[in-house]
């Protein structure tokens, strides 16, 4: 570093280096423009720009060179052979072209390491033979390590001026790169000047043909900086020129643009026209707009179809009228004649122009279409013409659905409300009579258990058909739902109309039916309440042919009951019952008697029934049979029957193991889908043994639903539970029973037992056949209603195996059980 200081302070001339680094930074800045230049222009254009950038600064790199050579003063006279002067100028031109060109066209991140290597490379060989070049009289030695270092200084500065020429290309940038190549070119030099040491030899001298230093070196730079400004203005002027250029083509890309633009909103208006075609022509409605004149102005296909509309009619600027002339001449409308189409225009003018507007016009072909007309701001209006034909059928038909039976097709509970309040008004202002019958078909249930719903929708089918015939058009026959009917007539004279109606239907319902396969036979029971002696109100008419239906049911099957107030009463009494039965289970007043049943043989009791009793805070003991038979309609039964099963069993634990419990169970219970768990929850609660459990089950609890009580006996059978048929021998289907389900015992009813005694013949010979029918199954069979010695003494003798009754003992209390297992032990153990 001190030879390189050293050289340029004191073997150097100050004033010509600044000449030659004002040369150098100008061609510098001439050959970072051009360079600049090349990038933004295309292939063959770049290289030409690129051959003059190389020659500019190739140029600007010899002058230097040279120039400064002028400011060294080595002690001895110079010279310059003129062809290594030549080659050195030609190496630096084509070296540094190529560098520039390199880092121009090559992409990626080492376009400009390269670039600057080679243009760094072209600044080495021109100095170096531009050195060889020179004459002196002595010998030229070079220091190896500053040779060195002079070529990699211009090459990382090369690196530096392409670095900063490739991504900025502002005027700052051009002058950081323009400094940098001229760093690279000097630091070079006087570097590589630095390595030089002239030794002097008087047995050398120039060549007569050499440049002398001072001539070479002033028409260098008069050259150079004459070559270097002309090409400075042309790239300047160039510059500008390619500025002008690029507004120019960047007016011309914007006009360009404008009318791709243009071109492109031409072909979407075009698009959106054909999809605005496309979608108005496949509207499910017709549409049609007409301007301020009543002209058309567009419409679509399916309004042209609708009204069988000629090609000719479709013309923008049809008037309105010829179109309503056409639709009428041709039978479209429903109109037939001319003053029917004044008719028609005169409505269509009459209605208002500034707000929409809605009609429905019926078609010769009976189609219904609804028109919609908009109004427009600028006057005219838009329509739109739907065929609602199928809609308004729908609509009727979900009136009809709404209103009437979708089995029978009669009028429903609400259609019947609507008459029926309709009717009494009448009758309130003085018009006829009103009867209302109430029907509820008899054996309704079994029909459709036993032979399947088909049959049993079929056999109601047939029923509304029979009900129509019986009465009067001027008659409404309803279905309420399942198998209950109700009929509403106007009467003169209610008594005879209202009774006579009534004999007929129940006459009609009580023919067989024909029902494909089976011929079934059924009856009816009919309530009757009449307006305005029983009320003018439909609530409280229908509710009270209900109460006369009730009662007619309750007296026996195939009757008719007119509606009576003590009817009221004793619906009332009977809604109080029911209330006082819910406070009864909610406030723990039922009870449990227990009753023993005794074995005939000997005589030892096998074990207890349990028997629901109430008494009521406020009218004592109520008796079973006016409470039970409400809290099965109700549903109550089926709280009541787990409550009774849980206490059963819990006293059934204090007893000894050989005594069992039996529980009767009521229809409402097995319709329960939690009987079986509440069952095996009370057995598992109390800790008894599932033998020690007896349920008894009547034919009516059966006959509900065979299927799913069978199904929940076997199920608590298979646990070990005992089941006992209750009641034998007063039903009808006893004998059916017997046969699908393995009962462990039989219950012969206290009817039969009372006759066993009877002063009649008969009823003792049909009771004794009972008995020993009973007997002869082979089952444990007891004999309820055991009130007497000889009724004991008689079903002994016929084998039965066991008694209840009072005969024996009356229900006693849980304490009276325990009273009376303890003393039966006692006498045991005494006999013992």
């Amino acid at each position: 570093m001190f030879r390189v200081l050293s050289c340029l302070t004191v073997e150097h001339d100050w004033r010509f280096v600044l000449l030659a680094g004002l040369v150098c930074f100008v061609a510098s800045v001439v050959a970072i423009h051009i360079f600049h230049r090349a990038i933004s222009s295309q292939s063959r254009t770049r290289l030409i720009w690129i051959a003059i950038a190389g020659a500019a600064i190739g140029y600007g790199i010899w002058a230097t060179h040279f120039i400064a050579m002028l400011a060294y003063e080595p002690g001895v006279a110079t010279g310059y052979g003129v062809a290594l002067t030549a080659l050195s100028l030609a190496v630096a031109m084509i070296l540094t072209s190529g560098g520039f060109g390199f880092s121009a066209n090559a992409p990626g991140r080492w376009r400009a390491p390269i670039g600057g290597g080679i243009i760094g490379a072209g600044i080495a060989s021109m100095h170096y033979l531009g050195m060889w070049a020179l004459e002196v009289p002595g010998r030229v030695t070079w220091s190896l390590d500053l040779v060195f270092a002079s070529i990699l200084v211009g090459m990382a500065f090369g690196y530096a001026a392409l670095a900063f020429a490739v991504r900025y290309k502002d005027l700052w940038g051009t002058f950081v790169a323009a400094v940098f190549l001229t760093l690279a070119i000097v630091s070079h030099h006087f570097t590589a000047m630095g390595a030089v040491e002239i030794v002097p030899d008087p047995t050398r001298a120039p060549d007569e043909m050499s440049l002398s230093p001072a001539f070479l070196a002033v028409a260098i730079a008069g050259v150079a900086l004459t070559v270097l400004g002309m090409s400075l203005v042309g790239v300047l002027a160039d510059r500008r020129l390619a500025n002008r250029t690029r507004k120019f083509e960047e007016i011309i890309d914007q006009l360009s643009l404008a009318r791709q633009q243009v071109e492109g909103s031409q072909r979407e208006l075009q698009e959106q026209k054909l999809r605005l075609d496309s979608a108005i022509n496949n509207m499910g409605e017709g549409l049609c707009m007409f301007d301020a004149e009543k002209r058309l102005v567009v419409c679509n296909d399916r309004y042209a179809k609708m009204y069988q509309l000629p090609p000719e009619l479709l013309r923008a600027g049809t008037s309105h009228r010829e179109i309503i002339e056409h639709r009428i001449s041709n039978g479209i409308l429903k109109a037939g004649t001319n003053d029917s189409a004044a008719k028609v225009m005169s409505a269509l003018n009459a209605l208002p122009s500034n707000v929409p507007a809605s009609r429905v016009d019926e078609l010769a072909d009976g189609r219904l279409i609804c028109v919609t007309r908009q109004p427009m701001s600028g006057g005219g209006w838009v329509a739109t013409h739907q065929d609602v034909t199928e809609q308004r059928r729908s609509e009727a038909k979900i009136t009809h659905m709404a209103h009437h039976d979708a089995l029978t097709d009669l009028p429903n509970r609400v259609l019947l409300r609507k008459r029926l309040e309709l009717a009494l008004s009448i009758t309130r202002r003085g018009g006829a009579d009103l009867a209302v019958l109430m029907l509820d078909l008899d054996r309704f249930k079994e029909v459709n258990d036993t032979l399947g719903h088909p049959t049993g929708d079929a056999l109601l089918q047939a029923v509304a058909a029979r009900l129509l015939a019986c009465v009067r058009e001027t008659a409404m026959v309803a279905r309420l739902g399942g198998d209950e009917f109700a009929v509403i007539e106007c009467v003169e004279n209610p008594l005879v109309e209202a009774v006579a109606l009534a004999e007929r239907i129940k006459a009609a319902l009580c023919e067989p039916f024909d029902l494909g396969d089976h011929r079934v036979t059924v009856g009816t029971s009919i309530g009757i309440a009449v307006a305005p002696r029983d009320g003018t109100d439909s609530d409280e008419i229908l509710k009270k042919a209900d109460l006369a239906l009730y009662s007619a049911k309750n007296g026996g099957r195939g009757s008719f009951r007119f509606f009576e107030p003590e009817l009221d009463e004793l619906m009332h009494a009977r809604r109080n019952l029911e209330r006082d039965m819910r406070s009864a289970i909610a406030n723990n007043e039922f009870e449990l008697r227990y009753q023993p049943i005794v074995n005939f043989q000997s005589g030892k009791i096998g074990g207890f029934e349990a028997l629901l009793r109430w008494h009521h805070p406020q009218r004592g003991w109520v008796m079973p049979g006016d409470f039970i038979p409400l809290a099965e309609e109700t549903g109550l039964i089926v709280p009541i029957g787990e409550w009774v099963l849980r206490t059963a069993c819990a006293e059934a634990a204090k007893w000894p193991a050989h005594l069992k419990i039996a529980i009767n169970l009521s229809p409402a219970q097995f319709r329960s889908k939690d009987l079986v768990r509440v069952i095996v929850s009370a057995l598992a609660s109390s800790g008894i043994a599932p033998p020690r459990l007896e349920l008894e089950v009547t034919e009516t609890a059966i006959m509900h639903d065979s299927e799913a009580v069978f199904a929940a006996l076997g199920q608590l059978h298979e646990l070990g539970v005992r089941v006992a048929l209750d009641d034998f021998g007063t039903g009808y289907s006893s004998l059916s029973f017997l046969q699908k389900f393995s009962f462990d015992k039989i219950k012969i009813d206290r009817s039969f037992v009372s006759e066993l005694t009877s002063p009649q013949e008969e009823s003792r010979v049909i009771a004794r056949a009972v008995v020993r029918f009973a007997v002869s199954l082979g089952k444990t069979t007891t004999a309820e209603g055991v009130e007497t010695q000889e009724q004991w003494d008689i079903l002994r003798g016929e084998a039965c195996v066991e008694s209840q009754g009072y005969y024996f003992s009356p229900p006693v209390t849980s304490a009276e059980v325990a009273k009376m297992v303890r003393s039966r032990a006692k006498a045991a153990a005494n006999a013992a």
